[in-house]
């Protein structure tokens, strides 16, 4: 990590809290829309169900989801802040090709999930499950890609956790792809995209907190 200008540091502060701001698909998903749905099954139930936009036999099982318009929304504002954040918080590493290479899979994964929302499951069940799936990979790699780089940039912690949270996620998001008990696939869904999803909100309210007291303390030192 390097010595950020202003400018830079505004950036940052912006990424960051688009990142943090991924935290409104749990909030949206499991607060409002899960609780409305026919069931609330999230072992068995996959999470594309919650987007259905009328009732469907999903995985075997029949699903409703009355609060569809929420969650299809709530995919698609996410994939935004994911690409945007992405866009601007790559400023924080010296330009590299591991640097464009991990910030240009995570932009990847937020388009997937802006084609997921738009693509319900039961009208376009082909391309919903491609944008899907390039979302959970892609933000997976890109997770332990950017664990990796803060590790060489002495950031242990972050670092260790990035790193076993992308490689949950690949390793579950493989099993999903290969059709696991058909009981379990939603828990094997939010295996492979949770834990990649919740260090990207940690690692943004990281980025941009830290950001904004470096800010401050430079504000003041300029003061006096």
């Amino acid at each position: 990590m390097r010595e950020l200008t202003f400018a830079a540091s505004r950036r940052l502060t912006a990424g960051g809290l688009l990142w943090a701001s991924l935290i409104q698909i749990f909030v949206v998903n499991l607060g409002f829309v899960l609780p409305r749905a026919s069931s609330q099954n999230l072992e068995e139930h996959i999470m594309s169900a919650l987007g259905v936009t009328r009732c469907s036999r999903i995985g075997g099982f029949r699903f409703c989801s009355p609060w569809h318009e929420a969650a299809d929304i709530a995919w698609i504002v996410a994939g935004v802040c994911l690409t945007l954040g992405a866009v601007l918080n790559m400023v924080i590493f010296p330009p590299d090709r591991l640097r464009n290479l991990t910030f240009g899979v995570l932009t990847v994964s937020g388009l997937g999930l802006v084609s997921t929302g738009f693509n319900p499951y039961n009208l376009r069940p082909t391309v919903h499950l491609l944008s899907a799936g390039t979302c959970f990979f892609c933000g997976a790699v890109g997770v332990l890609l950017l664990g990796r780089m803060l590790r060489q940039a002495h950031r242990p912690y972050w670092g260790a956790t990035g790193i076993a949270c992308g490689a949950t996620s690949i390793v579950s998001a493989t099993l999903t792809g290969i059709r696991p008990d058909p009981g379990a696939q939603g828990l094997f869904e939010r295996i492979s995209a949770w834990p990649s999803v919740i260090w990207l909100i940690c690692m943004g309210a990281f980025i941009a907190s830290s950001t904004w007291r470096a800010r401050t303390r430079r504000g003041r030192v300029v003061a006096r």
